[in-house]
């Protein structure tokens, strides 16, 4: 591993998107929230994906410049076309439109199809919470990577859940796919060159392995917790594919190869008991179960509290990268004429 700075690596990945046709606004949004994933500890969803990213642009799958474009509009709700641009830019303006009605209307519903691979997606409920409101975000992944409980096989998406609520300090914030681990993570492990855990996946004939390499040669992930997350994986489903238009795991796969269906829900507490009121109670209630005595000498842990100690850590120490994805980054940088 090597350490690099957040803000080398922001302006490296600006001048790439740049370079490869992206308006600079929209370079700048999609860096920063991979800057922002690996800043929290995510880095199967950060800088990591300055490489696929480029690939997805060079071979026509997503459009730098594209805008997307609101097709159906009521006073709470709207369904964008993302017009296959960057996900990171079609899942903000889901999120801004969210928020925007929700003030309007006290809960709003926005959602998106035609989207490329959007990122982290705790990063768009979390903006929402900082603005004082609960954000929620149901994602469908149109690329099927998991097995469904009691199955065997590819049939669904990672297909990631999160929400967020504001509390006057960091924001309450849950975030994860509802299989195992997200795909990222083992293509992380693969890069890293390290073994997995042997719940994580199935190879190709269905065994355990502990080989990430295997997810690549015909295996798949496994849906977590069981029935309870195999309902929520089909849960996002609905919401992400069937509600929006957007391509289902079940479908042939036609198109860029990891699309995205976003469904967003905002919801303002001035509708309910006040902002201030909620982030009070809810401090309250979070503070309560901080105190609750934790087994074996360890830390009873908030949703969003690792995130936040290892962005604070991160932001001084620096961003850990595998040298073999440094070296294909800097190859990228170089093959662009890039230098910093």
């Amino acid at each position: 591993m090597i350490l690099l700075p957040a803000g080398y690596l922001r302006e490296l990945g600006v001048r790439i998107f740049t370079s490869l046709g992206a308006p600079r606004p929209k370079a700048e949004l999609v860096t920063e929230t991979l800057i922002e994933a690996s800043l929290t500890g995510h880095d199967s969803h950060g800088v990591y994906y300055f490489l696929r990213y480029a690939d997805r642009i060079r071979k026509g799958f997503i459009r730098p410049d594209a805008e997307p474009v609101v097709v159906r509009e009521s006073p709470s709700s709207a369904l964008v076309d993302g017009c296959w641009g960057f996900g990171q830019v079609t899942a903000m303006r889901v999120m801004e439109l969210a928020v925007e009605k929700a003030r309007r209307s006290v809960v709003s519903a926005v959602g998106a199809y035609n989207c490329n691979h959007i990122g982290r997606v705790g990063y768009y409920t979390a903006w929402a919470a900082r603005r004082g409101l609960i954000g929620l975000m149901f994602v469908n992944v149109g690329h099927p990577m998991v097995s469904v409980h009691g199955g065997v096989g590819r049939v669904l998406g990672t297909n990631p859940f999160s929400a967020s609520a504001p509390t006057g300090e960091e924001p309450f914030l849950l975030d994860y796919a509802t299989s195992t681990v997200a795909d990222g993570k083992v293509s992380w492990a693969i890069a890293s060159g390290e073994r997995i855990p042997d719940h994580w996946i199935r190879d190709r004939y269905g065994g355990p392995t502990t080989d990430p390499n295997e997810l690549r040669e015909g295996g798949w992930l496994l849906p977590f917790g069981g029935h309870k997350g195999y309902c929520l994986q089909l849960l996002m489903e609905l919401m992400g594919a069937a509600l929006t238009g957007s391509r289902s795991g079940v479908d042939p796969e036609i198109g860029p190869p990891s699309t995205n269906g976003v469904l967003a829900v905002a919801i303002d507490p001035e509708g309910f008991v006040g902002l201030d009121s909620f982030m009070r109670r809810s401090r309250e209630i979070l503070r309560r179960v901080k105190e609750t005595r934790a087994e074996d000498g360890g830390e009873v842990l908030i949703p969003g509290e690792p995130e936040w100690r290892t962005r604070r850590r991160r932001e001084v120490e620096g961003i850990p990268l595998p040298e073999s994805i440094w070296s294909q980054i800097s190859k990228l940088a170089e093959e662009l004429s890039i230098t910093l």
